[in-house]
């Protein structure tokens, strides 16, 4: 009767410090569970954009096709209906224009557009059921990319602080900050988009500095750009 006695007193003392434990380690847990969980989801906003997260063959991420107005070195503009693609080789961004009064025989078919051959790229960002609610035409709203040497990029946020991505998509839900390629402070020049970059621009601005300690870079844009209207 006592040796039972003796076991059901060890097993309640065993059950009481595994409770104990539980209580006594539970924030310190959920603590660094929040923390880890914060950090994957900084890191999914603020990773900066990959030459090779673009290529066409990943199929995940959100790159459509879209019929752009290219213009030409030499005035003259076409109209091309095709992705931004990405040679993650070359690290630079290319359309691709199907001549369609060419056969599918014809090696000229295909034809391989890069920025240096262009001044722009823009494509219509007027909402369908905008054109086709009204009873006139709708003005076209053409979101224009500028071209550089590697990419074309698009202005997506204007304020002292400017932002622009490689990809077509104005700032909304779909809108990834993978494709941010470059940052500019008022008129200066357009520069890369990185941490040490947007930490010279923000100078001392505390709301702006905590959001970079964060790693969240666009958030630092965001902040800045409010507290200097």
């Amino acid at each position: 009767m006592k040796l039972v006695f003796k076991s059901a007193s060890f097993f309640f003392f065993i059950l009481s410090a595994n409770f104990a434990f539980a209580q006594s380690g539970a924030p310190a847990v959920n603590s660094t569970l929040n923390r880890q969980n914060m950090d994957l989801q900084t890191g999914q906003q603020t990773a900066f954009s990959m030459w090779t997260y673009w290529n066409k063959d990943d199929k995940g991420t959100n790159n459509p096709e879209y019929t752009f107005l290219v213009t030409l070195l030499n005035g003259t503009k076409k109209e091309v209906k095709s992705r931004i693609y990405v040679d993650d080789y070359a690290h630079k961004s290319y359309l691709v224009y199907i001549d369609q009064s060419l056969s599918k025989a014809d090696t000229n078919r295909e034809q391989t557009i890069y920025p240096k051959q262009t001044i722009e790229i823009a494509r219509d960002i007027t909402p369908p059921s905008t054109k086709k609610s009204s009873q006139v035409a709708a003005v076209p709203n053409y979101y224009k990319g500028i071209a550089k040497d590697s990419c074309w990029m698009f202005k997506f946020i204007s304020g002292p602080i400017s932002a622009y991505s490689l990809l077509s998509e104005p700032e909304g839900k779909i809108f990834n900050p993978k494709s941010i390629v470059a940052i500019q402070l008022n008129n200066g020049p357009i520069i890369e988009y990185n941490q040490e970059n947007l930490r010279g621009m923000v100078g001392d601005d505390p709301d702006a500095i905590e959001s970079i300690q964060w790693k969240n870079y666009l958030q630092a844009i965001k902040r800045y750009n409010r507290n200097h209207k």
